[in-house]
């Protein structure tokens, strides 16, 4: 498996990839992960922010892909947006090997935190616990946070000082 950047003309087997996870709706996945792939074509977001792909081979079709930045209200501190793995790649991998590249980026740019946000949703417990297998630790919960009885969860992995 390699780790690439992805190309603005993969948008729509991204989007789809997206909503083949069954996390999201097509509307959704278009308002949510469409409006972001196109931000980051433009170049509206601005430094930092990136997504990447995970592949079999160089230019081969994503079988997951993550979107990650700077947050902009702490220093050092990134914030991975989505990670998402196709259904049948799930638990092979890909989704371990998104995070150790943003990890290696993160800690070579001198991020001293990361953090990742979801769903208190049944749907998302297998994320919740990829999450802390990986060495995130779950530090908050928001009630009602995406919708009545729908909690954000906030974990986060500290990976040293900032130089």
């Amino acid at each position: 498996m390699i780790i690439e950047p992805i190309a603005h003309s993969e948008r729509a087997t991204l989007l789809r990839l997206a909503t083949d996870t069954g996390l999201f709706s097509t509307n959704e996945a278009e308002e949510l992960l469409g409006a972001v792939l196109d931000s980051l074509a433009s170049g509206d977001l601005g430094e930092g922010h990136a997504a990447i792909a995970c592949r079999q081979q160089s230019g081969s079709p994503a079988l997951g892909w993550s979107y990650f930045a700077p947050d902009p209200y702490a220093e050092a501190v990134w914030n991975v947006w989505w990670i998402g793995v196709g259904p049948s790649h799930q638990g092979s991998g890909v989704g371990q090997a998104l995070l150790a590249h943003i990890e290696e980026a993160a800690a070579s740019s001198g991020v001293r935190v990361i953090v990742i946000e979801t769903s208190d949703q049944a749907p998302l417990t297998r994320a919740r616990r990829f999450y802390a297998k990986q060495g995130y630790s779950e530090c908050g919960r928001i009630p009602d946070f995406y919708a009545p009885r729908d909690a954000k969860v906030i974990f986060s992995r500290s990976l040293g000082p900032a130089e």
